[in-house]
């Protein structure tokens, strides 16, 4: 059995109470022994340095291909290395709330973008479709973007299992606990053009 929550902007216990307010949607009663997502959101909201390393696989109208994922984040600034689906070769992406920069393997500077979209221009050209890059982050930990609304479904465990946000439906097929916390090991992304899959080997906060 699944159960559906409502996502608003602002912090998941803002969200969490306007749900119980509105009555927008209802979630099956868990044993305490469950795992407390809401906790487990808040928890994860306030580590902004963490890390992954994994696999990703695109397919799309444009093509795909699949490669290895590496992703740091710290606070606003993203590091993301990749081969494979963004071009021949691998590149290092820097990535920050006011611009991005991509260099080759060997550090050789390929371009810039700049502005808080950046890194959409960037795989809007590079990809031919549009993703949204900052939703990303909070997607790979398991949580929706806090800017916009979302929708999540629970397995009967307490498992988030998918989520509906931006025209992005968002699936979880598996988790592994890393520090005490649940974190996605199989992710897929998926709208009406494109679909990611990704395997996450690592994570470290």
């Amino acid at each position: 059995m699944y159960a559906s929550r409502c996502f608003g902007g602002g912090l998941p216990g803002m969200a969490c109470l306007a749900m119980l307010l509105a009555g927008c949607a209802t979630r099956t009663p868990q044993p305490e022994a469950l795992v407390d997502w809401p906790a487990r959101d808040a928890r994860l909201l306030l580590l902004d340095r963490w890390d992954l390393r994994g696999r990703i696989a695109v397919k799309a109208d444009s093509g795909g291909g699949q490669g290895d994922l590496q992703w740091r984040q710290q606070g606003d600034a993203t590091d993301i290395r990749v081969s494979g689906p963004f071009g021949a070769g691998a590149y290092a992406i820097r990535w920050d709330a006011q611009s991005l920069s991509v260099s080759s393997r060997d550090g050789e500077y390929v371009r810039s973008w700049s502005g808080r979209d950046a890194a959409e221009q960037f795989l809007a050209e590079q990809l031919g479709w549009s993703f949204p890059a900052v939703s990303s982050r909070y997607w790979l930990r398991g949580l929706p973007d806090p800017a916009s609304p979302a929708k999540g479904t629970y397995a009967a465990r307490g498992e988030l299992v998918s989520l509906e946000q931006s025209g992005w439906t968002v699936t979880y097929g598996r988790y592994v606990e890393v520090a005490n916390l649940l974190m996605p090991a199989r992710i897929e992304m998926q709208n009406p053009r494109a679909r990611l899959r990704l395997v996450i080997d690592r994570w470290n906060f």
